[in-house]
């Protein structure tokens, strides 16, 4: 493990799991992924009481050892305290693969199944904590109100789902391992 992945590690775990109280897995996502999220919340494009302070002390080869070290991990699923109930995951794989109501597009359709390409915009969501996509999307909603987005965007599309959407494809998300 490099040594500025021990700072990672101590949330995130040394493979990058997450963790069930929020921590998202950033094991095996795609390395340009992980170094364009490393670099925003750096310059303060993308915010995070947590993730900036520590985002700002690394240097841009800091950035790209922790993207290719993290990048190359297979992490097992982080433990859920408790199994989400079969119905959300059922309910939640539909909303992956078909999309929702109100036009609400497939999750699948941008993120792809396991995504591990190099899509910068678009990371896998498979394997991710449940807490962590509803936080997620729960703070695109958030921008949702603050005014117009663009259009086929996240936040167009967070803003969309209903909390009980959010619910079932974070349960569903979950506990689906990338391939």
């Amino acid at each position: 493990m490099p040594e500025a992945a021990h700072v990672c590690a101590a949330c995130h775990g040394a493979l990058g799991a997450g963790n069930a109280s929020g921590v998202p897995r950033i094991g095996g996502m795609s390395a340009d992924y992980l170094a364009h999220a490393l670099s925003a919340f750096k310059a303060g494009r993308r915010r995070s009481k947590t993730m900036q302070p520590i985002a700002r002390t690394l240097s841009d080869a800091d950035i790209d050892t922790l993207a290719r070290y993290f990048a190359a991990q297979d992490p097992p699923l982080a433990p859920s305290p408790q199994p989400p109930s079969p119905d959300w995951v059922a309910a939640g794989k539909a909303l992956a693969f078909r999309g929702g109501n109100k036009s609400t597009p497939a999750c699948f359709e941008c993120h792809g199944m396991n995504a591990r390409d190099d899509d910068q915009r678009a990371p896998r969501i498979t394997g991710e904590p449940a807490i962590y996509v509803v936080n997620r999307l729960h703070a695109f909603q958030a921008r949702a109100r603050l005014g117009t987005f663009k259009p086929g965007s996240m936040t167009e599309v967070a803003s969309k789902l209903t909390d009980t959407e959010i619910r079932n494809v974070a349960a569903y998300l979950s506990v689906t391992p990338p391939d």
